[in-house]
């Protein structure tokens, strides 16, 4: 090995050397660090000393940690110090991680990983590939952080490094818990405690029973999740781990809220934050008091709740973490819609929409749109109302079809990197088989299978795909179909009846008696046939077919009926009906028992107030309808044929018609219909 190499692979080791011993002589602080900085000489230390300052940075001052890290990042390629390379990408990606940015985390893990291969450092390779699927986890891509976490689970079991290995359990359980399958991530956070404590790591121990408590909490085993936590902060206090203990105070927190102990829930966020504020860790200090003002806000002392989502708001902005300063917006929105201060609440949920927006948050800005409806549903602004739901229900469709887009990506990903690694493999086995023989026949019979499964699994994919597109096909043909038909209606048969009405009227107005019995009954019965026509395109045309917008007609057609005689409406339960598809038949005998009796309440109930109730069950949708009119005696009553007309649309739904009345309490309709 050429002299000036050696010097310079002594030059590094040593380097790494003087770096270890500042961390260890030093605090692992961000002043600490940086007084070692301003004292190091060599661009590897400097490197070295950087990552580390980046990681303290990361809870404090985002911006800064992402400086320092590209910084290390600079002077590590300068020194061609690999190692420098890989501590740097690692911190860059756990910074824009910290942000929630995690597409560029993804981006930076993976640079970090090239360089641990380079090194051949497997436990490199391992960590990089837990924070990977860390990151693909706080995606929600629930697929991916299973298929990175199993690899850096396999490759650290390789490399025998148990704390790594421990590390992943955590995040594989993380995982887990995220999709509710709690008892499975309770057996990874004990295998991770397990691994811990074998190893003596009282830090990682203390994240494990946290852990466990959480699962335990969200199991409603609150007793055991108490003695969880506490079995942490007595491990973390004894062995002066600060945060730690803050996280333990964290979960108390959480738990006693869930508990209605709000007294005590608000006293263990307090000490958590405290610790979190002495760490200087104020992005978590800032989550800490969202959850206090959450817990105010469950006690209904909203104005409290409103001065801690307004802290928690300072302190996002004063460190830039926009998460934190886009769920504070949404908190200080919903607490000024209960207050019915709907201007306020417009101003900080549409802030919030804004700040989702920015940080790619689908699920925050549909949130924000949801709430902001209602607002200007409860200011009797309709229109906005109905323009804002509009915008609310897309961005549901887009984020189901994102997520249906993004499944079928990533699993195309990891088809196109297991062919790569299975051509490595085959290219491999390749130079062994030229001194095998049976090795090589093996590998033919291998390769057999392998091509006849890949032929077996596209043949399958291909007759789906084809399913598919005929089945999408049809779908678009019947859209196609029903468009047509209520065009026609409208524009043909729609415009005729139009015709003889206003001719019918004019008519009418012509006749020096003004009188005329048939012209006046051809005005009325054409009017009448113009309204049914309404109401049947309406129902035949495709875009009508979620309940959403069946409800919309509902209210739009009360206001018109009942508003003109005084008479108060209110609906409610229609959030469960989103999502709800109703084909054009029942849909419109839906409406028009609504519409009945609707009329009926309008003309002959003499009510103040009428309420619609909606409730959907696993198969069943019950709508009922009640006033507060003098209601009359079933036994007396003449069955006319609004009441006939009602009870066969339900027939014809093969739904339950019930209608009740007492007289000086009111009628009470309710209808039970069967929905797939």
């Amino acid at each position: 090995m050429p002299i000036f190499d050696l010097m310079c692979i002594k030059a590094k080791v040593f380097s790494l050397f003087l770096v270890m011993f500042a961390v260890n002589t030093f605090a692992q602080k961000a002043d600490s660090l940086e007084t070692v900085l301003r004292k190091s000489k060599a661009d590897s230390s400097k490197s070295i000393l950087l990552s580390l300052l980046s990681n303290e940075l990361t809870k404090t001052n985002p911006a800064k940690a992402l400086e320092s890290a590209r910084a290390g990042l600079i002077l590590a390629k300068h020194a061609s110090f690999e190692k420098g390379m890989f501590e740097n990408y690692f911190s860059l990606a756990s910074a824009f991680q910290g942000q929630a940015s995690f597409d560029s985390a993804i981006v930076y893990f993976h640079h970090a990983y090239a360089n641990a291969q380079r090194m051949g450092d497997i436990s490199g390779q391992a960590e990089v590939y837990s924070g990977i699927g860390h990151s693909f986890m706080r995606k929600s891509q629930m697929d991916s952080s299973r298929y990175y976490l199993e690899k850096g689970l396999a490759l650290a079991k390789q490399a025998n490094n148990f704390r790594i290995e421990a590390g992943i359990y955590n995040n594989y359980g993380n995982v887990l818990l995220e999709e509710s399958s709690y008892q499975k991530a309770l057996d990874y956070f004990v295998m991770a405690a397990k691994l811990y404590e074998t190893i003596s790591d009282d830090y990682g121990q203390c994240l494990a029973l946290s852990n466990i408590g959480n699962i335990e909490y969200r199991l409603g085993n609150y007793k055991q999740a108490v003695d969880y936590a506490q079995q942490s902060m007595t491990i973390a206090r004894n062995r002066k781990f600060t945060s730690p203990v803050g996280y333990a105070h964290k979960l108390l927190g959480r738990i006693y809220k869930k508990q209605k102990k709000y007294d005590s829930a608000i006293a263990e966020y307090d000490q958590g934050q405290k610790i979190y504020l002495s760490l200087g860790d104020t992005r978590s200090a800032g989550e800490i008091l969202q959850n206090i003002g959450n817990v105010y806000f469950d006690k209904k002392q909203y104005q409290d709740a409103l001065n801690n989502y307004q802290q928690s708001l300072i302190l996002g902005k004063n460190i830039g973490v926009k998460p934190l300063v886009a769920y504070a917006y949404s908190a200080i929105g919903q607490t000024y819609a209960i207050l019915k201060k709907n201007n306020e609440a417009l101003l900080y949920l549409d802030s919030s929409r804004v700040a989702a927006k920015a940080i790619g948050n689908k699920y925050l800005v549909m949130d924000s749109y949801h709430a902001m409806s209602s607002v200007y549903e409860a200011k009797c602004d309709y229109k906005k109302a109905l323009a804002i739901h509009q915008r609310f229900v897309e961005i549901k469709d887009s984020i189901t079809q994102s997520e249906n887009r993004q499944l079928a990506e990533d699993t195309q990903a990891k088809y196109e990197l297991e062919k790569k690694e299975a051509k490595i493999v085959l290219l491999e086995k390749d130079q062994e088989l030229k001194t095998l023989a049976l090795a090589r026949q093996r590998a033919i019979q291998i390769g057999g299978a392998v091509a006849l499964l890949l032929i077996i699994v596209i043949a399958f994919l291909l007759i789906n795909r084809y399913r598919v597109i005929n089945k999408v096909k049809r779908q678009t043909e019947m859209e196609q179909m029903r468009n047509t038909i209520a065009r026609d209606l409208h524009d043909d048969i729609g415009s005729t009846l139009s015709t003889i009405n206003i001719i019918s009227n004019l008519a009418m107005r012509e006749n020096t008696n003004g009188n005329n019995l048939h012209l006046s009954r051809i005005a009325e019965q054409s009017t009448r046939i113009m309204e049914s026509m309404t109401d049947m395109v309406w129902s035949i045309n495709p875009i009508n077919d979620s309940m959403e917008k069946v409800v919309v007609k509902m209210k739009v057609f009360a206001s018109e009926i009942l508003e003109s005689k005084n008479i108060g409406f209110r609906f409610s339960g229609e959030e469960s009906l989103n999502g709800l598809l109703l084909d054009a038949e029942k849909r419109k005998n839906l409406f028009l028992i609504f519409k009945e009796a609707i009329n009926n309440t309008a003309k002959y109930s003499g009510a103040t107030e009428v309420g619609v109730t909606f409730k959907k069950f696993e198969r069943r949708l019950v709508m009922t309808i009640a006033d507060n009119g003098h209601g009359f005696d079933n036994q007396n009553v003449k069955e006319g044929n609004g009441l006939k007309n009602m009870d066969a649309r339900a027939k014809a739904m093969q739904a339950n018609f019930k209608l009740s009345s007492v007289e000086r309490l009111g009628t009470r309709i309710e209808l039970e219909l069967p929905i797939t």
